[in-house]
């Protein structure tokens, strides 16, 4: 699976998740926390969304090094190969 269809599929999350979020300034580097408005339970949901969308479970301890679309994006990739 490609960077790109990933990172399509986080921004729709991100969409649902936080609707107020202009999806059009996410970029790969784009910070997503409390200066985009994610808060903690947010992002919470944004997690166990992408964990559900790829069948895949991150473990928690990790979620505080994600900041970027980015560092979610290698941790579902790194995930995915563990997998196969």
């Amino acid at each position: 699976m490609s960077d790109e269809e990933i990172f399509a599929k986080l921004k729709e999350i991100l969409g649902i998740c936080c609707p107020d979020l202009d999806m059009a300034t996410i970029e790969m580097d784009t910070p997503i926390n409390r200066d985009q408005g994610i808060d903690s339970l947010n992002f919470i949901m944004i997690m166990t969304k992408v964990e559900a969308a790829y069948g895949i479970r991150i473990p928690d301890e990790t979620w505080d090094s994600l900041s970027t679309p980015h560092d979610v994006i290698g941790k579902v990739q790194e995930q995915l190969a563990l997998r196969s």
